[in-house]
């Protein structure tokens, strides 16, 4: 499963195997308001039956939600005014960054093509600036997945804050298991420099926001009203980096953290069944706890189920920081046992075991704001800048990771709180952030530049749209605001006038 309990973007143990999530507002291209898509699906699937891809439509509840199709996965993110592309997996090679953005830029060009069929456009936002967000909204265009109902009644999240469509750019990148941990530090402590480099959403219902990019407020709303103390710690970065593997695993399901389920049938949050270990143990409790009786979430009998590994696999969601690793191990399933052992008693083992039994391993980044061309983009910065932007948040990971001792070489050089500091700072203010005299420009200067060294030189195109964002002070936040600002007439036309300018251009 991915981060939306769906596919894996990515699946093979090569270093360099690429995937992204796309997701994507959506408007009505007269209005702007935002556009809980109706016909979409079906003319999507006209569109790639056109190019010969065969399509499987997803479906919960007799609604149609998304597709599958040799490209990947499309769908929508949580409710139908926010589309989520799940593309790839692209295998490794020399062309694996061009491959990935080819298949990103018709995926752009059909999505948008399939919205303009009923009236509707993308808008290059990571989060719709007006959206009024009610319970009969909510339950309106929520997607039919009854996971959504047990996260609410039984985890007690806010499930509703996030349906203004925030919105995000997820790259995943494959790795082998001995670099992964020191690859995920990584990510989670430049993580400022994605959110700075990709800030796209100062406004929240109607209204300017402190923030430029409000959208990664969605995690604290979300999860801090959870009766679920893990809940509350899994959206944030640790309070040091990770030692290794066994260390990740401990603090996703560990001391102070609360399984999900025992038990489910159905596919990722399309849950038809599910059973609940009763008390909510920590997965790890429940790994080591032999036979035990659980009950079912909703109506039914108790009964026993025996812990596997496999409880472990489906549980790798189970965090909501800036970047997760991602596995899926080969059948037949390791030994649980063996894994506990070494769990316990020889922890620097733990790589070595997970990479002799995995299918597939891969990092998923989860700060860059979504991202997209729009006209006032291309007229400023010109094609090859627009052209860049969906696809930079992936080519900057794959930077960063294959030249992974100069990253790890500059994470080190400032102290782990220091890094929490600047992401704060990033939400808050982007480029112009800075923690501790340490100046969030210059943080993204350093990484653009070990991405830059590390792509091949015909590939450097692909960083194009960060670079013109660092070097003319110009995020998606700062167009917008200066934009809104140079406008005139009352504040909701002149809101609704940037959301028609902010439309997507496939370049």
């Amino acid at each position: 499963m991915n981060g939306k309990g769906e596919p894996m973007v990515a699946t093979s143990t090569d270093p360099f195997s690429l995937g992204v999530e796309l997701e994507m507002p959506t408007a009505n291209a007269s209005t702007g308001a935002t556009h809980p898509v109706h016909g979409f699906f079906a003319s999507l699937a006209q569109i790639l039956a056109d190019q010969g891809l065969t399509t499987r439509p997803l479906r919960d509840n007799g609604r149609e939600y998304g597709l599958r199709s040799s490209r990947g996965l499309h769908s929508i993110d949580n409710g139908f005014n926010n589309l989520e592309s799940s593309l790839g997996p692209v295998a490794a090679g020399g062309n694996s960054l061009d491959n990935l953005a080819a298949m990103i830029r018709r995926e752009i060009k059909d999505v948008s093509t399939a919205l303009s069929r009923e009236g509707a456009m993308l808008v290059n936002f990571s989060e719709h600036p007006a959206v009024a967000v009610d319970e009969d909204f909510y339950f309106a265009h929520r997607a039919p997945k009854a996971i959504y109902d047990y996260q609410i009644l039984h985890r007690g999240w806010n499930h509703m804050s996030g349906f203004d469509a925030k919105a995000q750019n997820s790259p995943s990148t494959g790795m082998e298991f001995s670099q992964a941990v020191s690859g995920l530090n990584c990510l989670l402590a430049l993580a400022p420099a994605f959110i700075a480099l990709y800030a796209n959403s100062p406004f929240e219902a109607g209204i300017l926001t402190p923030n430029k990019e409000n959208r990664l407020t969605i995690w604290p709303r979300q999860l801090d009203c959870s009766r679920m103390p893990g809940d509350h710690k899994l959206h944030r970065a640790p309070n040091q980096p990770f030692r290794n593997l066994a260390d990740y695993l401990t603090w996703m399901f560990g001391l102070d953290t609360q399984m999900w389920f025992a038990e489910q049938s159905g596919q990722g949050k399309s849950i038809s069944q599910a059973f609940l270990a009763p008390g909510d143990p920590p997965l790890l409790d429940f790994l080591r706890g032999g036979p035990r009786r659980v009950v079912p979430y909703g109506p039914g009998n108790a009964k026993i189920v025996t812990p596997s590994i496999r409880h472990l696999e489906d549980h790798q969601f189970a965090q909501y920081a800036d970047c997760r690793l991602r596995y899926a191990f080969a059948t037949p399933a390791p030994d649980l046992e063996r894994f506990l052992a070494l769990l316990e008693e020889q922890p620097d083992e733990l790589e070595t075991f997970f990479q002799d039994h995995a299918a597939y391993c891969y990092l998923e980044g989860r700060a860059a704001g979504a991202t997209f061309a729009d006209q006032e983009l291309l007229d400023l910065a010109g094609e090859q800048v627009g052209a860049s932007a969906a696809v930079s948040p992936s080519a900057l990971q794959y930077g960063l990771l294959r030249d992974l001792d100069r990253t790890k070489r500059l994470v080190a050089g400032h102290a782990w709180s220091e890094w929490i500091g600047l992401r704060e700072q990033a939400v808050r203010n982007a480029l112009d952030g800075e923690f501790g005299g340490i100046k969030l420009r210059h943080i993204c200067a350093a990484v653009l530049e070990i991405a830059g060294n590390a792509l091949a030189a015909d590939q450097n195109w692909m960083l194009a749209y960060p670079l013109w964002v660092l070097r003319t002070e110009k995020t998606g936040a700062d167009r917008a605001l200066a934009r809104f600002a140079r406008t005139s007439g009352p504040p909701t036309q002149r809101l609704r006038d940037l959301i028609q300018a902010r439309r997507v251009i496939p370049v």
